[in-house]
């Protein structure tokens, strides 16, 4: 679940760290560098807010109400600088068209703009998909207009 919420944040331009398996003390030291602590762990939670950590507990949520929540309580936006990589959270750079054809091994139709992660190589653009996913999160931000920002 925190995986989905993970990769939705990235999806609309935040900058999100996903710590799996990782003891209490170091997460609430990485949170405490200006970031907010999602957890489903009341425990973690109450310990961590002791600490002056910001906290949101998605405990008895679905993936859908967690997000929507985490969006209106944080009064979230979509960027649609498409600045992260939704695997490992590394920043895009623009690439040209035949380097993201050497690295996908085709080139799809139509499509002139692609990103590669500066971490991990993975490259993207936007195709239908891109539609879909950017409906998606309208949907969830109340429909604000493209391109607010933070």
């Amino acid at each position: 679940m925190h995986g989905y919420i993970a990769r939705w944040l990235r999806i609309m331009g935040y900058d999100t760290l996903y710590l799996r398996n990782m003891d209490d003390d170091e997460a609430i030291r990485i949170a405490s560098e200006g970031r907010i602590l999602i957890t489903s762990d009341a425990e973690l939670a109450r310990y961590a807010e002791t600490r002056g950590v910001k906290v949101f507990v998605i405990k008895g949520l679905s993936e859908k109400e967690a997000l929507e929540t985490l969006v209106k309580k944080f009064n979230l936006a979509f960027r649609e600088d498409f600045s992260r990589c939704t695997v490992c959270n590394g920043e895009l750079e623009s690439i040209g068209l035949e380097e993201a054809g050497s690295i996908l091994g085709f080139t799809p139709k139509g499509v002139n703009a692609f990103w590669k992660c500066k971490s991990c190589g993975k490259v993207y653009w936007r195709g239908s998909h891109w539609k879909n996913i950017s409906r998606q999160i309208l949907r969830l931000v109340d429909n604000e207009p493209a391109g607010k920002t933070v």
